[in-house]
C-alpha cells in the first residue's frame, strides 16, 4: 500500500494492485468505448467517470486501460486485445 500524490496536495487515498479477472459492462458510441458496471469478488460497481483512456504493447497484445471511479473508489481496469479479456489492475480507496 502507497500513499497517492497529486497536484502537490496530499490525498488520503490508499492504492492496492488487485491484477484479478472482473466480469463488466461497456457501450460502444460514437467510436469510444466506455465501461458503465463492472462485477469484482461478486459485488456490482457503477462506473460514474471515465477519467483516462490509455493503451501499450505488450508483445503482440494491445492492452487498454481504463482509469475510472465510483462515488468512493478510483480503479484502474484493463481489457488484453489478444486474450479479450477484462480485469482490475489497482483499486484506490480512502485510507
Amino acid at each position: 500500500i502507497e500513499w497517492l500524490w497529486c497536484k502537490k496536495i496530499q490525498l488520503s487515498k490508499m492504492y492496492e494492485i488487485i491484477n484479478e479477472p472482473i466480469e463488466i459492462l461497456v457501450s460502444f458510441a460514437s467510436d469510444k468505448i466506455m465501461p458503465l458496471y463492472f462485477k469484482w469478488r461478486n459485488r456490482r460497481y457503477k462506473i460514474d467517470k471515465l477519467n483516462l483512456i490509455h493503451h501499450k504493447r505488450d508483445g503482440e497484445d494491445t492492452i487498454y486501460y481504463f482509469n475510472v471511479s465510483d462515488k468512493a473508489n478510483y480503479f484502474k481496469l484493463s481489457f488484453s486485445t489478444n486474450k479479450l479479456a477484462w480485469r482490475i489492475e489497482e483499486l484506490y480507496f480512502d485510507g
